[in-house]
């Protein structure tokens, strides 16, 4: 039996919080602002970054990224 993959696309939503492994021990955690359509009609997700750091969080302010590379590089907080 084959399942479809849910695309982020359809489940994100303001306020979602998001993490992407960096090098060592340093994550980054996304908090979702908003995800609109950039003038070619494709979706950029807005988010709040911060580096996560073994007992220290540094905020680095808001950055945006492509839909397809969001989803690819984050994963959903637990």
């Amino acid at each position: 039996m084959f399942f479809k993959k849910e695309s982020l696309s359809d489940t994100i939503a303001t306020g979602d919080v998001f993490y992407r492994h960096m090098m060592l021990s340093l994550q980054e955690q996304a908090k979702v602002l908003r995800v609109e359509n950039d003038e070619q009609g494709i979706p950029h997700v807005h988010y709040e970054k911060t580096v996560l750091r073994t007992g220290y969080k540094e905020p680095a302010g808001p950055r945006v990224l492509a839909l397809a590379i969001f989803e690819r590089e984050f994963h959903l907080a637990h």
